[in-house]
């Protein structure tokens, strides 16, 4: 992660470019809406060959929403036009911060509160194609790019968590702000990932709640905090991303902006990341930029469960 390239800018950069494409008009007139599908995920070396792993995305159409709240999307993965695996992909909404995304008085919010956690494999490094079929309205597609697992240094699941030292109420470890989230702080950081890992399983979450303010971003931290009472044996660690917020008053695009060191240690190249760890240390998923309060409450029933 670059320390003038917050993990905002990353997400909604992203769905931004869909939602153009989706909209674009050729010569002055304007161009059928096709649907579209956009990435969710980080193109930088993080899709790794010949593991199970989520590959979240999300479907729009000119500007607004296609499908209904839990509608299901067949995904057809293809190499060089050849299908790999087919498999169906239920939708997920994100809760936001203000009025719930059901409710019947009119309310602003971003348009794309939907998304579809996708797992699947890639079975070689190389170019992929997912594909939605939406019969009349088109076939919506995706380019994915699956790096060898040497050329990935962030931990995948099988993998040990490096025991990094995070910073707490007792010892900030020079974190200034510890926690960003507004208008409390989290109570996520009474532990050291450092003590605590191998005795037991272990949610960390690395995430700037300062610039989480969008419906995908935002809720990420407070999902967990309405979530741990309910997996008292697992500890939660929030992690922020930046070591120096408050030196440069709050300026993320600040170039004397300086990364976490856990999070350099981590090899992370985005946020937010939520990793699953459990009681041997090891990675056993790790949920990456968006997730909705099933998704978590799932991950979570699964790391807790002997």
């Amino acid at each position: 992660m670059s320390t003038t390239l917050s993990r905002r800018g990353f997400v909604i950069g992203g769905l931004a470019a869909g939602v153009l494409t989706a909209c674009g008009t050729s010569g002055g007139g304007t161009a059928e809406p096709r649907p579209q599908l956009v990435s969710l995920f980080s193109s930088d070396r993080v899709i790794t060959a010949g593991l199970p792993q989520r590959i979240p995305f999300a479907v729009v159409d000119a500007g607004g929403l296609l499908l209904g709240d839990t509608d299901e999307v067949e995904v057809v993965i293809l190499a060089d036009g050849d299908v790999v695996t087919t498999t169906s992909v239920r939708g997920r909404v994100v809760d936001h911060d203000h009025t719930a995304a059901k409710a019947d008085t009119d309310h602003q919010h971003a348009d794309l509160l939907r998304y579809y956690a996708l797992r699947a494999e890639l079975p070689k490094p190389g170019i992929y194609d997912l594909e939605v079929d939406f019969g009349s309205g088109g076939v919506g597609r995706l380019p994915v790019q699956a790096f060898d697992r040497s050329e990935v240094a962030l931990p995948l699941p099988g993998d040990p968590l490096p025991p990094v030292v995070t910073p707490t109420l007792e010892r900030p470890e020079g974190i200034s702000p510890l926690c960003t989230r507004s208008p409390e702080p989290c109570s996520f950081h009474q532990h050291d990932v450092a003590e605590v890992i191998g005795t037991g399983p272990l949610a960390l979450l690395v995430a700037t709640p300062a610039l989480c303010f969008t419906a995908y971003c935002g809720p990420v931290l407070d999902t967990l905090i309405e979530l741990a009472p309910d997996f008292a044996g697992v500890t939660f660690v929030h992690l922020e991303v930046y070591a120096n917020a408050a030196d440069v008053d709050g300026n993320y695009a600040d170039p004397a902006l300086e990364l976490a060191r856990p999070v350099r240690e981590l090899g992370l190249a985005f946020e937010p990341s939520l990793f699953l760890v459990d009681t041997s240390g090891t990675v056993v998923d790790r949920i990456d930029n968006v997730f909705d309060r099933s998704e978590a409450h799932d991950a979570l029933a699964a790391l807790a469960t002997p």
